[in-house]
């Protein structure tokens, strides 16, 4: 049995937009104004805008290729077996990751009125027994609206999301127009960290993060209707809005924090109630009615953002299954047409996110990162599939393939940059255990090892990492030596971005085995 194509194009931008509005406007404005300063305002909109390059490329992928796990089919189509195991491999892990972490981000602020959910271990945050059992049952909740139908789910998405944006629009009316203070945006200089605090910030701020939720609308492709329209619809509708929304907030919240907050310093800002920011400044300003709202909505808002993850790991699990990168058993839908072995599977590992999980902000670099790394895929892609797949078609279209694509996969290689090697190398790891898990899995299995790798084909893929490992190491970003300045890391990333990228095209398989696969691949989405 296939997926159906139920969500309609206005459910599809909100599911997209509810993914960007969850935990993120609920600490990112703290943590990117502790790394960047005021300069934070400028870090939304760059961070958009980088953001909204990467998506062109997804803009006409998506709707020539409108599959249910969307991006996971694209690099097996352009590289082989081998290549597409792994970007499905990190595009799963992140995304499964993304539920857990909003439920933590519940659970954390839930701990000021539920007593004994959170515990201080080694000054971080971790569940308790008793919080352990609301994170299941929460886990639980999630995985059960999306059993229960992807429309019912989207349908009452839509309610969620209008109140995910009336809250934090009302939040940021009310900052600006109480209590301000505009010496706020000069007093330690709009830039105290320099061009390389703002850039630093986009990854570990929040800000990355909460943009890559656009990609909600790519994962659920297969199940909307007329995705020629909806998807890039969905894809620009809910970047824009959410840029908008941010910045608003931003300045709102550096406005409106009191001057003796931040005397030491942007980066040492602190004031009664920060762990949850923006509870602490109404706090300060005597309004106990938003507190409540705030509490109330730090439930509504990371919840929503987590039902849509969950249907959109599903959805990559459904799709590894499907391309015989997962057991097949993974791919069996209900009779909703809801793949709810793969909603098991993910909550039970999800499960294990929290024994114990680091909190909000430590994984917020290492998530940037393994999304950036994900999406490199689609820029790398699209000139491929122009050439192997040119009758398709194409309702979007991309004007200067090769040349915006090259500036996508720059781009994303900028973004992973910026997250510094601190988090790169532990990225890199995860990769690791990813090749481990296939080659082993491959090997024990009789009809797997009859199956074509395209080892040179995924040569490309080991290129990359390596140049881009040596590059964050030696690169001024955290846990770097220094050796590569900030203004140089712009000319050797663009050096190291375009020898991967015509390599890359170099060592794409065959029109005639992406034929043959993209054909597979049909067959399978429709048995």
């Amino acid at each position: 049995m296939q997926l159906k194509r139920n969500i309609s194009k206005t459910s599809l931008l909100f599911l997209s937009i509810g993914s960007m509005v969850g935990s993120g406007w609920l600490f990112g404005s703290f943590y990117t104004a502790q790394s960047a300063g005021p300069a934070a305002i400028l870090a939304w909109i760059l961070g958009g805008f980088c953001v909204g390059i990467i998506a062109l490329t997804f803009a006409e992928l998506s709707t020539m290729l409108p599959l249910s796990g969307g991006s996971t089919a694209y690099s097996l189509l352009s590289h082989g077996k081998m290549t597409g195991a792994i970007f499905a491999w990190i595009t799963w892990l992140w995304t499964m990751v993304v539920a857990p972490i909003e439920v933590q981000a519940v659970l954390q602020y839930a701990s000021n009125y539920i007593p004994n959910l959170m515990e201080k271990i080694n000054g971080v945050d971790t569940l308790t027994g008793k919080g352990l059992l609301f994170a299941t049952l929460l886990m639980a909740i999630l995985s059960f609206i999306n059993i229960v139908g992807v429309k019912f789910m989207a349908e009452t998405n839509k309610f969620v999301v209008i109140w995910k944006l009336i809250i934090p629009v009302g939040v940021a009316i009310l900052l600006l127009s109480t209590n301000i203070h505009p010496e706020n945006l000069t007093s330690h200089e709009f830039f105290p960290f320099g061009f390389n605090g703002l850039l630093s910030s986009i990854s570990i701020g929040g800000v990355s993060f909460s943009f890559f939720g656009f990609q909600t609308a790519i994962f659920l492709a297969g199940e909307a209707k007329n995705p020629q329209k909806s998807i890039p619809f969905a894809l620009f509708g809910s970047i824009l809005a959410s840029m908008a929304l941010y910045v608003i907030l931003q300045i709102g919240f550096i406005l409106s924090v009191e001057p003796t907050a931040i005397t030491n310093g942007w980066d040492k800002i602190s004031f009664t109630g920060d762990a949850g920011p923006f509870a602490g400044i109404f706090i300060a300003l005597g309004f106990a009615f938003m507190v409540k709202i705030l509490y109330f909505d730090a439930i509504i808002s990371p919840f929503g953002t987590a039902v849509g993850f969950v249907a959109s790991s599903s959805r990559i699990l459904y799709s590894m299954s499907i391309q015989g990168d997962a057991p097949k058993a993974f791919s069996k839908v209900n009779r909703f047409s809801i793949p709810w072995t793969a909603i098991l599977v993910n909550f039970l590992i999800g499960m294990l996110f929290f024994l114990p999980f680091s909190g909000w902000q430590s994984m917020i670099a290492f998530l940037s990162a393994a999304i950036v790394l994900s999406l490199a895929c689609g820029p790398i892609c699209l000139p491929i599939f122009r050439k192997n797949l040119p009758h398709l078609s194409r309702p979007f279209k991309l004007p200067y393939p090769k040349f915006l694509s090259f500036l996508s996969f720059y781009v994303c290689n900028l973004m992973l940059q910026w997250t510094g090697w601190e988090t790169v190398w532990k990225l890199f790891v995860a990769v690791g255990l990813g090749v481990f898990v296939f080659v082993l899995s491959h090997n024990l299995s009789k009809s797997a090892r009859k199956e074509t790798l395209s080892l040179k084909s995924f040569s490309w893929l080991l290129l990359y990492l390596l140049l881009s490992g040596i590059v964050s190491y030696l690169g001024t970003y955290k846990g770097g030596l220094g050796v590569i300045s900030m203004q140089l890391d712009f000319v050797v990333i663009a050096f190291t971005s375009l020898v991967v990228f015509i390599y890359a095209q170099k060592t794409a398989i065959s029109e005639k085995e992406t034929n043959d696969i993209y054909q597979k691949i049909l067959n399978n989405h429709s048995s």
